[in-house]
């Protein structure tokens, strides 16, 4: 994954060294039959990537590089956004390219939640429309990390102990999850693995995010077969089985995703939370001093997903008092009502009316304002802001 000017740098547990353009005489390997083939790329492979000869030579999707680090004032002078990924991300699309991007984490630095905030912001999130891949967290050494020798920890591990390095991933995954509803790649090698997150009871690794998190595996291998894999995962979604220069079929590392493309499709579709735009929103009647007054309140999935338990909240402006409701979902409270729903399907709207009394105590001109909010906690909800509304009119005669 790691590229200097002129050299590959393998870093694998499997191999260590440089591949120098034209010393191996023989082509790279190719994805095998029955798999999808794809490939990775970063600033490395210039400006001017042909992505329609990578399409036209069978290419399903790629995962580019989009961020490392935090930014430059976090300390790091090696933070930043890699100055091609949009350019690559706009090329990629536009010849049917399924698309996903990566991090190159920089433990030592800050800690996990802010690289996976970093990571969105630019580019790394992920959409539900079949053709966004989950961001991918890039676990390895870093040859540029220069790092003091620390005893008891490990300089390729960022001088973490594995209990550390565990908990930072755990900050970085959970954030990610939390805010586009997928859970990251993990890309690593069995090596880097096995060094930075073993430990007495799992001596090869870890497993902590095995059930969770979809694994990128790094392992170099003429035939490809199976690769070498991280202590604690059972499978992997992705594996990058080579990144020679000796004539490979697309620029950048080859990989390959092992099941069929319709296959490929549902896991870029997949949520692993359910997804659901939620939101309420109200309009009042006329306001007239000591008269009855209604209300008119609507809530609505914008899906794509069911949403589960929903809750709306309705609490009443000083002044203004219960009198009726005209749903069962509904029941009153001490501010108003409180509305429960089981479940809301996809672009279903529940509209409701919501009888008041306008008392004398509130003056002609005042604006009394009806507060409402939602809550579906079993949902990821993208758009938050609708999740809360508040209702305003002015009192009449």
């Amino acid at each position: 994954m790691l590229r200097t000017a002129g050299r590959v740098l393998i870093v694998t547990g499997m191999v260590l060294g440089t591949v120098l353009p034209g010393s191996v005489a023989q082509a790279a390997p190719v994805a095998p039959q029955g798999t999808v083939p794809g490939l990775d790329v970063s600033e490395w492979q210039g400006a001017k990537v042909n992505w329609k000869k990578i399409a036209d030579d069978g290419a399903k999707f790629v995962i580019i590089r989009a961020t490392r680090g935090v930014s430059p004032v976090d300390g790091d002078p090696n933070a930043y956004v890699d100055k091609y990924f949009a350019i690559n991300r706009e090329g990629a699309r536009a010849n049917g390219l399924i698309q996903g991007a990566y991090h190159f984490a920089s433990p030592h630095r800050s800690d996990g939640a802010s690289q996976a905030d970093f990571f969105i912001n630019n580019g790394g999130g992920w959409t539900r429309d079949g053709k966004s891949l989950p961001g991918a967290l890039d676990m390895e050494r870093d040859p540029y990390a220069s790092l003091p020798k620390v005893q008891g920890v490990r300089q390729d591990c960022y001088n973490l102990t594995p209990q550390q390095m565990i908990d930072w991933i755990k900050s970085f995954s959970q954030r990610y999850f939390v805010r586009t509803g997928r859970y990251p790649f993990i890309y690593s090698n069995q090596s880097w693995w096995k060094n930075c997150t073993a430990s007495a009871k799992e001596p090869n690794g870890t497993a902590a995010f095995n059930l969770t998190n979809p694994l990128w595996v790094a392992n170099y291998k003429e035939k490809v077969t199976a690769p070498a894999m991280p202590g604690g995962f059972d499978k992997y979604t992705i594996w990058q089985f080579w990144n020679g220069d000796d004539k490979p079929r697309f620029p950048g590392d080859q990989n390959l995703f092992p099941g069929t493309y319709k296959q490929l499709v549902a896991f870029a579709k997949k949520s692993d939370k359910p997804v659901a735009y939620v939101g309420v929103k109200g309009k009042a009647g006329k306001l007239r001093r000591g008269k009855n007054a209604t209300y008119a309140i609507q809530v609505g999935n914008g899906g794509p997903d069911a949403s589960g338990k929903v809750t709306v909240y309705v609490k009443l402006p000083k002044g203004v008092k219960h009198r009726k409701v005209w749903t069962k979902a509904c029941k009153r409270t001490s501010y108003g009502l409180k509305c429960v729903w089981s479940n809301l399907k996809d672009d279903q709207l529940v509209k409701f009316n919501y009888g008041v009394k306008v008392t004398n105590s509130l003056k002609v001109g005042a604006k009394p304002v009806l507060k409402l909010s939602v809550n579906a906690p079993g949902v990821l909800d993208p758009y938050k802001k609708n999740n809360t509304a508040q209702v305003k009119a002015k009192v009449t005669r």
